[in-house]
């Protein structure tokens, strides 16, 4: 009797029977996009990123300073996944080819033969990669195509101020995204603060003793990640796991291993197929670890806990004081941070806000919190002050590159004035107790 295998081509469903020599097995040809853009956090910025590069024009009105904070590029994994992948994906590689029978074709056995993470030691973990390296650079030169007079090509410290965090990849990003404005020959004559592994703007969350009890370490924030394990649509992309690899007794834990490597893989490689990992996922399965991700950051890094997002508040400070102030920094300020920065601060300023708190009960349904699309590598935010002729100075609010309208602007126009602006977010300004927020309960 012959096992069934379902093959998904739009607008038709063909049942075929699976084949059972890997000479005669069909390659599993997912899209790229169908990948891409299911990494969550590990999503690389290629597959979001906002290629019109058309500067943003409003009549009476010239930009005059912008404000933006950008996670790193496309790194390394931690050092515990690289040992993952060096002894636990080995092991089941191991027993996929030692399988007489397989569901993979020729070219992906061939692929899996190949597969070797020797090539990255515990010591690489969270290293920017090439492809980090070139998010930035092209990131760069698109902002400058966009706002060419704010972004001039030639470096002046009393204009640009750049700054990045105590990490390897912050640094690697603010070179990169320097090489796309001033090109690789000047890097070198940028000025750069002192960087800190706890910066007070650029990894706030760092300093917060309460949240790090509260939220960052308490079990109870995990809760909707875990209890979605039990949920069908996890169960189901296990179970399809399993019926790809022929390993009936992959854990969960493999599972998710499986797709992190998948991720990381294809996010290094924009010229090269996905990662053979991936090949053992469908569109649903991928789907389904995605949500577990969209979870777990939601409730640790975004709207599960309002403390998660007041912290936000001197990072929110910093952007006014950068264009509302007679005197600014500089003209064009651009931080390098990291993911945990980013969507605290998306939180903060009411951005994919979903109607209810999201729970292992909503995957069927439509959300606006997407890692893949709002917390990819190289995400950006960014405020444009513009001086206008016959009105208030206006801001745009740009996010991955996209004009956003904020909660309390206007929702009609992609300007928001400043004075509004600033009454929205008068608490992070003039109420931004980042100390008593902090302070951890006796």
């Amino acid at each position: 009797m012959l096992n069934l295998h379902f093959w998904l081509i739009p607008a038709l469903l063909f049942v075929l029977p699976q084949l059972t020599t890997a000479d005669e097995a069909a390659c599993n040809y997912l899209e790229r996009h169908e990948i891409e853009r299911r990494l969550s956090t590990k999503t690389p910025y290629r597959a979001i990123a906002n290629y019109n590069e058309t500067p943003p024009y409003y009549d009476g009105c010239h930009p005059t300073r912008i404000w933006a904070i950008i996670r790193h590029g496309t790194r390394n994994p931690s050092k515990s996944v690289i040992l993952q992948a060096k002894e636990r994906l080995s092991e089941i590689q191991t027993q996929i080819l030692a399988q007489s029978e397989s569901n993979l074709c020729d070219d992906e056995l061939k692929r899996l033969r190949r597969w070797s993470w020797s090539h990255i030691e515990p010591d690489d973990e969270k290293l920017l990669v090439a492809e980090g390296e070139d998010e930035l650079i092209e990131l760069a030169e698109r902002f400058q195509l966009r706002f060419p007079k704010l972004l001039p090509d030639l470096y002046d410290p009393e204009w640009f101020y750049m700054k990045y965090t105590a990490t390897q990849r912050t640094l690697k990003s603010a070179q990169s995204f320097a090489t796309g404005l001033f090109g690789r020959h000047r890097i070198h004559a940028i000025n750069y603060p002192q960087p800190l592994h706890r910066d007070p703007v650029l990894r706030f969350y760092k300093l917060c003793s309460r949240w790090k009890t509260d939220v960052d370490k308490n079990p109870e924030t995990m809760f909707y990640a875990r209890s979605f394990n039990a949920e069908p649509a996890m169960q189901s992309a296990v179970a399809h796991v399993r019926a790809v690899t022929k390993i009936m007794d992959l854990t969960p834990q493999d599972v998710q291993l499986m797709y992190t490597v998948c991720a990381f893989e294809t996010a290094w490689q924009r010229r090269l197929p996905p990662s053979v990992w991936c090949r053992f996922f469908d569109v649903a399965s991928l789907s389904a670890l995605e949500f577990a991700e969209d979870l777990e950051y939601y409730w640790n890094d975004g709207y599960g806990y309002e403390l998660t997002h007041r912290i936000a508040c001197p990072a929110i400070a910093d952007m006014f004081a950068a264009i509302d102030t007679l005197k600014p920094r500089a003209n064009a300020t651009f931080y390098f941070t990291h993911s945990g920065t980013l969507l605290k601060m998306l939180a903060h300023l009411g951005v994919a806000k979903d109607e209810h708190p999201l729970t292992h009960k909503d995957f069927e349904t439509k959300r606006l919190w997407r890692t893949s699309e709002i917390d990819a590598f190289a995400t950006n935010l960014a405020f444009v002050r513009y001086d206008c002729i016959e009105r208030e100075p206006q801001i745009l609010a740009m996010h991955q590159e996209r004009v956003i309208r904020l909660p309390g602007c206007p929702q009609d126009e992609d300007l928001c004035p400043l004075s509004r602006l600033r009454a929205n977010y008068v608490d992070s300004v003039e109420r931004c107790d980042f100390e008593a927020l902090c302070q951890a309960a006796n």
